[in-house]
């Protein structure tokens, strides 16, 4: 071993187009995941029981994590009034 201390390598500096990109792209990909979210409970809830099952199987995730998806889904619909009712 050696009894010089270690340094870090100096870090890299992004252009301010590099940025851009990769704040785009994150944009992009947190507005994907919340799309896929909504989807996947708002299918899961269209099919009722089993539904759960049905779309975690699509999406290899557990169907406990499609039930929170869906619970979200059936907030967001008691939150948000129909469209033309009398409490607009």
């Amino acid at each position: 071993m050696s009894d010089t201390p270690r340094t870090r390598a100096r870090q890299a500096e992004l252009t301010a187009a590099e940025q851009r990109e990769l704040a785009r792209l994150q944009t992009a990909i947190t507005e994907a995941r919340e799309a896929l979210a909504e989807a996947a409970g708002r299918i899961a809830v269209t099919h009722g029981r089993g539904g759960n099952s049905a779309v975690a199987r699509v999406l290899d995730v557990t169907p406990q994590h499609i039930s929170n998806l869906a619970a979200a889904y059936r907030a967001t619909l008691i939150e948000q009034p129909a469209e033309g009712s009398a409490a607009a």
